[in-house]
């Protein structure tokens, strides 16, 4: 599978500049990264979570992207609490939440199979450069990995894949297949979504995860039309 790579630049890891070119408008395309670090020094200084700027900063520029991140994080603390793990809560809450913040980092084009892994590598180098969120990186970087060994970046199967990566790949595959479903909408959108996990436990999602998260949704259904 693909392995690390020794590079100062984020941008070299996931959007190598053309040869031929070398200035900073290369290496930082979208001009987003320098804005990004200012907002920390400045955050830092006034006691701001990061985790509040940088959500702040993806909204500005995904706002659909963003509202994903917010529902999968709330999904996954959830799912955490009702495994018992309220020890990971929180870090599960914010893998979800920055799973994609390396899209910041990123100058999409259209028919990318790759982009799916660049935003994985952009998103563990951006929090790995970030003290307070550093713990996070390689979670992150594992969100796309697979139950059954076949995903990105190394190929890790099972309980070798951060227990906080699993919980999050289970939720946004739940948030994707339902199209963002949330309490209040229609439950058979809900129960369609979880048909759709059902039938990929074991290959892409955690089983023992999926059967927990049918109780959450169970919870949340009931709670709802109660």
């Amino acid at each position: 599978m693909y392995g690390l790579t020794d590079s100062s630049s984020l941008l070299s890891l996931v959007s190598p500049p053309p040869a031929s070119s070398c200035d900073q408008g290369d290496v930082d395309p979208t001009g987003v990264l320098r804005h990004v670090r200012g907002l920390l020094t400045a955050g830092e200084q006034a006691g701001v979570a990061p985790t509040v700027l940088l959500l702040s900063v993806l909204a500005r520029r995904d706002r659909a992207l963003a509202a994903r991140a917010r529902r999968t994080a709330e999904w996954a603390r959830l799912l955490a609490e009702s495994l018992g793990r309220d020890d990971i809560a929180r870090d599960a809450h914010d893998v979800a939440l920055l799973a994609d913040i390396g899209h910041l980092a990123l100058v999409e084009t259209r028919d990318n199979p790759w982009l799916e892994w660049q935003r994985r590598r952009a998103s563990h180098d951006l929090l790995r450069a970030i003290p307070a969120l550093a713990h996070l990186a390689p979670a992150t970087l594992s969100v796309s990995e697979r139950f059954d060994g076949d995903g990105l970046p190394f190929g890790r199967k099972g309980d070798e894949i951060p227990l906080e990566a699993r919980i999050a790949r289970l939720v946004r595959d739940f948030d994707l297949a339902s199209k963002g479903w949330w309490p209040g909408q229609p439950a058979v959108i809900s129960a369609r979504a979880c048909f759709e996990l059902v039938s990929v436990a074991g290959q892409t999602v955690d089983p023992a995860l999926v059967h927990t998260w049918l109780r959450v949704l169970d919870r949340e259904v009931a709670a709802d039309v109660a």
